[in-house]
């Protein structure tokens, strides 16, 4: 079985650390993250992040 990946999500009021499997979707990973501070306002919020080039991008809900 795939090693877990940690991931730290950080929210105005909050720094979250979760650790996800390599198939986790970007969806699921948002579920999570939503479900975790308790977010009504889902259609108006996304998840960034910094890519391997140091870029920040939109984190894709239908990717692994």
């Amino acid at each position: 079985m795939p090693k877990a990946v940690n991931v730290r999500v950080t929210t105005m009021d909050a720094e979250l650390e979760f650790a996800i499997q390599p198939s986790t979707t970007g969806k699921q990973l948002f579920d999570q993250v939503v479900k975790t501070i308790g977010l009504r306002e889902i259609w108006f919020f996304g998840l960034q992040y910094v890519d391997s080039k140091g870029y920040t991008t939109w984190l894709k809900l239908n990717k692994k």
